[in-house]
């Protein structure tokens, strides 16, 4: 796995293989994911990586991150569990792992957002 960090365009590239693009797909403004022509991920690309990098959907995000934190550049998960309370809310939580290489721990939080049904 190669790395190519851009400090100045604050991005980073990481080359998962060394087959030819074929086309890529925009997770989000922030992370795109580049495929070979037989659908394998070739490469990951994540802008904005000095606020941390979101591992949702990246393929080979442990590898991918642990690259990342050697690099001191955070990474975290944001997990969406739907549910509903009995007042007929719609209940949206979210839990979200940080780590950090300097800090070497995982922290969590939990955010709660209620909704009108």
């Amino acid at each position: 796995m190669k790395f190519k960090h851009d400090k100045q365009a604050d991005a980073v590239y990481i080359y998962l293989s060394d087959k030819q693009y074929a086309y890529g797909k925009d997770l989000d403004d922030e992370r795109r994911i580049d495929y070979n022509s037989d659908d394998t991920p070739i490469g990951v690309e994540l802008l904005c990586v000095s606020k941390g990098a979101n591992m949702n959907g990246i393929p080979r995000a442990e590898e991918i991150s642990n690259v990342l934190e050697a690099e001191g550049i955070k990474t975290y998960v944001i997990e969406q569990q739907p549910s509903t309370t009995e007042e007929g809310y719609s209940n949206v939580v979210f839990s979200v792992s940080i780590s950090s290489s300097a800090a070497q721990e995982v922290k969590k939080s939990r955010i709660k957002e209620e909704v009108t049904a």
